[in-house]
């Protein structure tokens, strides 16, 4: 027990020595520098800098006064802005930032003073051991949100809503989506990076996107047929009246007709003075009802049921006797309108072109639209200026039925 009593002493003594020693060299080392550290008391110590900036041995108020006279340069640092899985290049001043000189001063001025009176030594002798301090911003919203919406300009992509490709056939081409910076979001993002978070080693963000949803109409995606089609020709050298018809057809080309909706061709290419129409032998836009006529014919040959249609006053030279459609529009707001219903359950893209001297209408649908039903008109001369047309309907190759259109009476030979 003695033996171990004595050693437990003769530790404790051991410490006290050590520690005494320390004391005492602590006390030397704190008397011989005490003049040297003291000086950096309003001084910058060596080594130390603001980002690659040098500001030892500055006092604190010429330090602070080379941080200010910095700024412009340190904004000139890049930073990698990444969205959507592209990077872009700008500088700190293209978003907006300005640099906090006081907190970035004020945060040099408390570490040094809350060092110890050992570690503010090390420093002094030690050249090599640098401090780097981290500038800091102040994010001004307003030209914070300049820059960002500049930025979706150069980063946003708009969406592209559905729309239909009739170049070969028809065929609706769903929409794709857009998307853009969400400004809020980002602008949060910025201030909450630049307070504190960011790493001077690594600029280096990534904005906040949000989704634009484009449009597309679902049920447009089932249109994938020709259902039915008529072809009138005309002579190309009548320029006047070959300008009106292609301007009709321009008028109607692409008209969409839900199911249960009914198509007015005076809705679409009407009034027949409007932009585009020219006059022509009696008025301006003669020359529009063999359009009319070309689409009354497809509609028929889609088993569609005619609404309104009114002939001319004599036969047309362009179809058989009884299947023409006029159309006519007046200064006190009368007209005379072709009219068609669509009674698929599916919506009908008419589709209308001009070549080679030939107005072109189609009409496209679903496959299953018509049923698998196709039709044929017939044209009945009755004698004199008088006709009955017929339409006679088929499946699978058999004629299942011959049903009355209407009765036709000239005028006019």
């Amino acid at each position: 027990m003695k033996d171990k009593k004595r050693i437990s002493n003769e530790k404790t003594i051991l410490i006290l020595i050590i520690c005494l020693f320390l004391i005492f060299f602590y006390g030397i080392l704190y008397y011989l520098n005490w003049d040297l550290v003291h000086s950096y008391d309003e001084v910058v110590l060596p080594s130390f800098k603001v980002n690659q900036f040098d500001i030892s041995g500055l006092s604190f108020e010429h330090a602070e006064k080379k941080i200010e006279l910095l700024s412009k340069e340190i904004l000139k640092e890049k930073i990698n802005v990444s969205f959507e899985g592209k990077e872009y290049l700008y500088s700190l001043g293209d978003l907006g930032l300005e640099v906090d000189v006081s907190k970035t001063m004020k945060d040099v001025v408390q570490y040094q003073k809350h060092l110890s009176f050992s570690r503010k030594l090390w420093y002094i002798n030690d050249h090599n051991d640098e401090k780097v301090f981290k500038v800091y911003y102040i994010v001004h919203d307003e030209k914070a949100l300049s820059f960002l919406n500049q930025f979706n300009q150069v980063a946003g992509v708009a969406p592209q809503n559905g729309f239909f490709d009739a170049s070969e056939g028809v065929r609706y081409v769903a929409g794709v989506d857009g998307y853009r910076v969400n400004i809020n979001s980002s602008l949060e993002f910025i201030h909450d990076y630049f307070n504190d978070q960011y790493d001077p080693k690594l600029l280096n963000f990534h904005l906040v996107g949000e989704k634009i949803p484009a449009y597309t109409n679902e049920s447009y995606k089932s249109i994938d047929t020709m259902t039915s089609s008529f072809v009138t020709s005309y002579d190309t050298w009548i320029y006047a009246r070959a300008q009106n018809l292609r301007v009709a057809i321009n008028y109607i080309n692409g008209a969409i007709v839900e199911p249960g909706e009914i198509f007015s061709y005076f809705d679409y290419a009407g009034p027949y003075d409007k932009e585009g129409y020219v006059f022509y032998y009696e008025f301006v836009g003669n020359g529009v009802c063999q359009v009319a006529t070309t689409v009354y014919n497809a509609a028929l040959l889609g088993g569609l049921e005619i609404v309104k249609r009114y002939p001319h006053k004599k036969k047309s030279v362009y179809v058989a006797g009884g299947l023409d459609a006029t159309v006519a529009s007046y200064s006190s707001g009368w007209n005379v309108d072709m009219q068609w219903k669509n009674t698929y359950d599916y919506p009908i893209y008419v589709k209308a072109y001009d070549w080679d001297g030939e107005v072109h209408v189609e009409f496209w649908s679903n496959h299953d639209a018509t049923g698998g039903k196709t039709y044929s008109t017939e044209s009945v001369w009755l004698g004199g200026r008088s006709y009955q047309t017929f339409l006679h309907t088929y499946l699978n190759g058999e004629e299942i039925d011959r049903s009355f259109i209407d009765s036709t009476y000239y005028l006019e030979d």
